[in-house]
């Protein structure tokens, strides 16, 4: 069966056990509420009929839910997050999303159930994380079942807390912490790995630097042996060097030599100095003068030309431009001139009065006709049908005429009315070409300063942008830093809290005095008692009650090191502790010992609740086998209580929830909450909550100090921002300028240009429309032209068929008649068509000197800009002149005071010159007399060769021999190289590679600093990264809770006319407490929740959850019977709030008050068919 579930507001009704609530059953089901206190079933297979399974046959049913996913969008909280490996996945574009679960349920009852997300085969907490992905939380507020409306009020705080924190989307801001949280536990894990080699490869360093000394001594033994054997062969050697005393005294000569031109050199070098010097003085005297002062103004003088040309060059571009002006004024007042003569022209070719005489002789001439007619008209009474005939053809005639003359007449104007347009916009069109250079150069000029606006404005931009993410980011890393500040306060607090409560504790255990012991330097003290083993924690519980009081005794070797700790003791005044010598326990235990381990076989494993021996239950130091058999004695564990009863009066027992049974008979148990103040084995509980503080202090340090690394790397960034948005800022507003100064320059060109186009396009539009009129007048005139020559040639024909004398001469006359009236209109319409004309050309005329009246005044204003931006080049060329004269004269002050002394220390330093190219040609002689001395000691080496075979043995270099060997002689020498041998002999064996594998080593301990450094960065920005995204949660859940809070406030005041609010239990850590309803229905005091009444609590309830559902609506929401507890009234209240809250998410609401069937948009009604199976029908549209 398949239910269609629209959008909008559903309402599900019908009868009391109709199955209503089976259809929310069903979308529970599928997604995965079965052990919800919603779904009426307390087993799965329970949701399956009966029937089927009471036949002994496998029963399957499965429920299928379909999401329509066109509007859904990510959760921003959901950035960052990685995709699961496994399990479905919602991608962002995905149109629809479809559930299924399959429940199958075996004749013995057991079942299977299995998920799936459009096909894929998932678990249930794959399923819910991908639900909660579309805000959809079935154990939330998604879903409020029957009787069930005031969950909401009765959860705890911090489970209210939680809708908001879902609604906030923290579990998303959780995944993406926990996913840091994993990688920067495997940092963790690889920096341990990295340390543990660290202090490996240490531990080695430290070995080879010992192998490392021994063979460095043995190399710098080995070293001077080799160069006294050295010094042996020199000494020997030396004793030959007599026979070559000839070649020494040659030798000695050349020294001399060498040394009289080295005198003659020194001399010369002297006297360099001397010129050197006083070069040096004249200098010092030019400069005083002011020779820096002359370079200074030189280099002013350089700067003036330079901007002395700039302003010619301007000068010449005003020079040009006033040029052009003065021309285009000339050729303005010339075009002018022209027309004005033109048009008095024109003025003067109109004669009033020829026109009127013109139409005199015209009257006179139809009055000639007239008569002629009636002379004709008299003969015609007399020629009967011909006269009638002939009459016809000439009225036929006249009536052509009469309506052909006006027409092209009108042909006549309109082709006058073109040749002047042709004429006129051949004229504009000549101007407009003349401009277009110019026009293009403006053009090209104005495109590139918007081209480069444009630029400009885009990098702006682009910066802006960036400019506000960083300072976006920045806002991050401060709300981060504040919030860990915080922190690192309150953890600051806590740590010292706890330790000055450790402390406390340590003096009541008497931990401090063991601590004074262990650092007193006393050898022999091994510690108490549970430091030295280690239990499981199962049996923690019972040990550490069964050892009681002997855990805190200190194991010592002897009853020496004890009376000498109790000295100490005493001395420090450090209390009071009990002392197990070793020497004595292990005497006293041996005697006991046997007879404990026979008594405890006995009936060892005839109570089925004994776990063993106590002492066999702790792990420890075969040495300190008897301080435990002490402490422990026969101390026997068991189960529980009842099991270690047995035992009474027989053995020392404890049970594992720390009930002592004494030997005696005595019985000790009740609470152990107060076990904190003793020791424990194995480890010290006290620490653990203050080494996670520190650690958590050390991770908030180290995330403060990257934080601030970041923020302030994040303010070097803004500022650098900041110069460079300020730097284009200026230069938009010199580009800016630059385009205004551009186009108000160029403004009386483009003007020009622009009303010449608009004119030329006026024009073209005009004589468009007198070629359509010369269309128009020509299909009128061509036809009657055609019917006119008919008549004409009829006419004729009838004049041929009359003979009559009198009615040719009459008709002659009426002819000449008509010729000479057709003669004078014709007169008559040449002139008025002449004056017409005129007239045409003096208003043509008249527009042409407007225009160049507007042309003038646009020049003029023109050459008032260029005179006025001459006048300030005139008064910027005047003041440089002025300056430029003024160091011209400075200059010639300065050159006219120094003059002669700088002509003095040129020629001074001519002759220094000189003297140094004298002096270095003696630097060459010298050199060359010392070649000649090199060359004779090279004779004297071949001349060794003959004198001593020993030289072959002398080693190349010859050694360094003190005076003090030379004294010693050379059996000095030898006695001393035999006790270097012997030094060497003593330190053999040597690891001489012991230097090369210390250098690899540190190599390699070079390499792993590196590496941890990488990973300690890493570190740091997954630390980072964590708390950035902590600030983000908290942020979002409160952005969540003050929205919510204030939809709460209006829709419970809409619902209940009363007031509420909601209430955060920690305001510091928001995410650490809970939320509390605080509510006040109209007329009624404030009462806490749990003291409503059922309609109250409703009203709260659906409140709270519909002011979630506004703050971020989830896709649907079931609600099964909410108005249950509630009166008409607010019955129609929730129906009305239900239909507003409906147009942002799909309701699907089970009821049968009246009120909310008529509220909703459907219904869809159930009912009870045969056999107990529900039934479900259609209903129209509720009205």
């Amino acid at each position: 069966m398949s239910i269609p579930l629209e959008e909008g507001f559903t309402v599900v009704t019908g009868p009391n056990g109709s199955g209503k609530s089976n259809i929310l059953d069903g979308v529970l089901f599928c997604l995965g509420l079965a052990n919800s206190r919603g779904m009426r079933a307390d087993r799965l297979p329970d949701l399956v009929n009966s029937g089927v399974l009471k036949a002994g046959k496998s029963s399957e049913t499965k429920v299928t839910v379909k999401f329509d996913l066109t509007d859904w969008q990510p959760d921003d909280a959901e950035e960052g997050i990685e995709p699961t490996e496994e399990g479905p996945w919602i991608k962002p574009d995905q149109k629809e999303w479809t559930v299924s679960r399959r429940l199958k349920v075996m004749p013995g009852g057991s079942y299977a159930s299995t998920y799936s997300a459009d096909g894929e085969t998932c678990n249930l907490q794959q399923l819910q994380t991908q639900l909660r992905r579309l805000r959809i939380d079935p154990e939330g507020s998604n879903v409020v079942m029957q009787g069930d409306v005031t969950r909401i009020v009765s959860m705890s705080n911090k489970d209210r807390r939680g809708l908001i924190d879902e609604l906030a989307g923290v579990a998303l801001f959780d995944t993406r912490i926990d996913q840091t949280r994993t990688k920067l536990d495997d940092v963790y894990e690889r920096q341990e790995r990295c340390r543990i080699v660290e202090q490996e490869l240490i531990l080695s360093k430290q070995r080879l630097q010992k192998d490392c000394e021994k063979a460095s001594l043995y190399k710098d033994l080995k070293n001077q042996l080799l160069i006294g054997r050295q010094q042996e062969l020199v000494l020997s050697y030396e004793n030959a060097k007599k026979g070559l005393e000839k070649l020494d005294i040659d030798h000695q000569e050349l020294i001399k030599k060498e040394k009289i031109d080295a005198e003659k050199l020194l001399n010369n070098e002297k006297d360099l100095s001397k010129c050197i010097e006083k070069l040096d003085i004249l200098q010092k005297n030019v400069k005083e003068l002011g020779e820096d002062q002359l370079l200074e103004v030189q280099g002013k003088l350089a700067g003036i030309e330079s901007q002395h040309r700039e302003l010619e060059r301007q000068g010449l571009n005003h020079k040009n431009e006033g040029e052009q002006l003065q021309e285009s004024r000339n050729n303005l007042l010339q075009k002018k001139k022209d027309y004005q003569t033109d048009l008095q022209s024109k003025l003067n070719e109109i004669n009033p009065k020829e026109l009127e005489e013109a139409d005199l002789r015209c009257k006179e001439a139809e009055a000639w006709v007239e008569s002629s007619r009636r002379k004709l008209s008299d003969v015609a009474g007399r020629s009967g049908a011909w006269i009638e005939k002939h009459q016809k053809a000439r009225d036929d005639l006249n009536k052509i005429r009469l309506e052909l003359d006006p027409k092209r007449l009108e042909k006549q104007n309109i082709e006058e009315s073109l040749l002047q347009l042709n004429v006129i916009l051949k004229e504009l069109e000549t101007d407009q070409k003349a401009d277009e250079s110019s026009n293009d150069k403006v053009h090209i000029e104005i495109n590139n300063l918007n081209k480069e606006w444009d630029n400009i404005l885009d990098l702006l931009s682009i910066k802006k942008e960036e400019f506000q993410l960083l300072a976006s980011e920045k806002d991050i890393q401060e709300r981060t830093k504040y919030r860990l500040e915080k922190e690192q306060s309150k953890l600051q607090n806590d740590i010292a809290r706890l330790e000055s409560r450790k402390e406390m504790i340590s003096e009541s255990r008497g931990t401090n005095a063991i601590t004074l012991l262990l650092e007193s330097g006393i050898e022999g003290i091994h510690g108490p008692v549970a430091s030295l083993g280690e239990v499981e924690d199962r049996y923690r519980i019972a040990l550490e009650v069964a050892a009681g009081a002997r855990l805190a005794q200190v194991v010592v070797d002897n009853d020496r090191i004890a009376a000498k700790s109790i000295d100490l003791l005493k001395r420090k005044r450090a209390g009071r502790l009990t002392f197990l010598p070793l020497n004595k326990i292990l005497k006293n235990s041996q005697n006991r010992s046997d007879v404990f381990q026979r008594s405890v076989q006995t009936n060892l494993n005839k109570n089925t609740g004994l776990i063993g021996k106590a002492i066999d239950l702790v792990r420890f130091d075969s040495i300190y086998k008897e301080v435990f058999l002490y402490v422990f004695g026969e101390t026997i564990v068991f189960g529980d209580l009842s099991s270690a009863r047995d035992q009474i009066g027989i053995k020392r027992a404890v049970t594992l929830e720390g009930e002592l049974l004494e030997k005696s008979g005595a019985m000790t148990g009740g609470s152990l909450n107060n076990r904190a103040l003793g020791l424990s084995f194995g480890r010290v509980k006290d620490n653990d909550d203050c080494d996670l503080l520190k650690h958590r202090l050390l991770e908030v340090g180290e995330t403060l100090a990257n934080c601030q690394k970041n923020e302030n790397q994040l303010i070097h960034k803004l500022d650098n921002l900041r110069t460079q948005l300020n730097t284009l800022e200026q230069k938009k507003a010199a580009l800016d300028a630059e385009r205004v100064t551009s186009k108000r320059s160029n403004s009386p060109l483009l003007e020009r240009q622009s009303h010449r186009s608009k004119r030329i396009s006026d024009l073209q539009k005009s004589k468009k429309e007198k070629l359509c009129q010369l269309e128009s007048i020509n299909l009128i005139i061509k036809p009657l032209e055609v019917i006119l020559l008919e008549i004409e040639k009829e006419e004729k024909t009838i004049d041929k068929s009359s003979d009559s004398s009198v009615w040719s001469k009459l008709q002659n006359d009426l002819e000449d008649a008509d010729k000479n009236l057709l003669a004078f209109r014709n007169k008559r319409d040449e002139i008025s068509n002449k004056q017409s004309q005129n007239k045409l050309a003096i208003d043509r005329l008249n527009d042409q000197e407007a225009s160049l009246m507007n042309e003038e005044k646009r020049l003029k204003d023109s050459i008032d800009n260029l005179a006025s931006a001459h006048m300030a080049w005139r008064e910027q060329s005047k003041l440089l002149n002025t300056n430029r004269q003024d160091l011209i004269n400075q200059q010639k002050d300065l050159e006219t005071r120094f003059g002669e002394q700088r002509r003095e220390r040129d020629c001074v330093e001519a002759d220094v010159a000189k003297k140094r190219l004298n002096l270095q040609e003696m630097q060459w002689s010298l050199q060359r007399l010392r070649e000649d001395q090199k060359n004779m000691k090279e004779e004297m080496r071949m001349e060794t060769i003959r004198c001593t075979e020993l030289e072959k043995n002398l080693p190349n270099p010859i050694p360094v021999i003190s005076d003090e060997i030379r004294d010693n002689g050379l059996d000095a020498l030898l006695s001393h190289l035999d006790s270097l041998q012997k030094r060497m002999e003593a330190l053999e064996p040597v690891n001489m590679l012991a230097l090369e594998e210390l250098a690899k080593l540190e190599e390699r301990l070079n390499e792993l600093e590196n590496r941890l450094q990488v990973l300690t960065d890493e570190r740091s920005e997954l630390l980072m990264r964590i708390e950035t995204v902590s600030t983000l949660r908290q942020e979002a859940f409160m952005e969540a809770f003050q929205a919510v809070d204030v939809h709460f406030r209006e829709i419970f005041a809409s619902l209940s006319e009363g007031d509420g609010h909601l209430q955060l239990e920690n305001l510091d850590q928001p995410l650490e407490g809970g939320l509390t309803l605080v509510a006040h229905p109209k007329g009624k005091p404030v009462r806490r929740l749990a003291a409503m009444s059922g309609g109250e609590k409703s009203l709260t309830a659906l409140s709270f959850l519909f002011a979630l559902q506004r703050f971020r609506p989830s896709p649907f929401y079931a609600l099964d019977e909410v108005d249950s507890f509630l009166d008409g009234v607010n019955v129609e209240r929730l129906a009305a709030l239900i239909s507003q809250q409906a147009e942002h998410a799909q309701f699907l609401v089970v009821s049968h008050r009246r009120p909310m069937i008529g509220a909703s948009m459907r219904t869809i009604g159930v009912t009870q068919a045969r056999g107990n199976h529900t039934q479900v029908v259609g209903l129209p549209i509720a009205a």
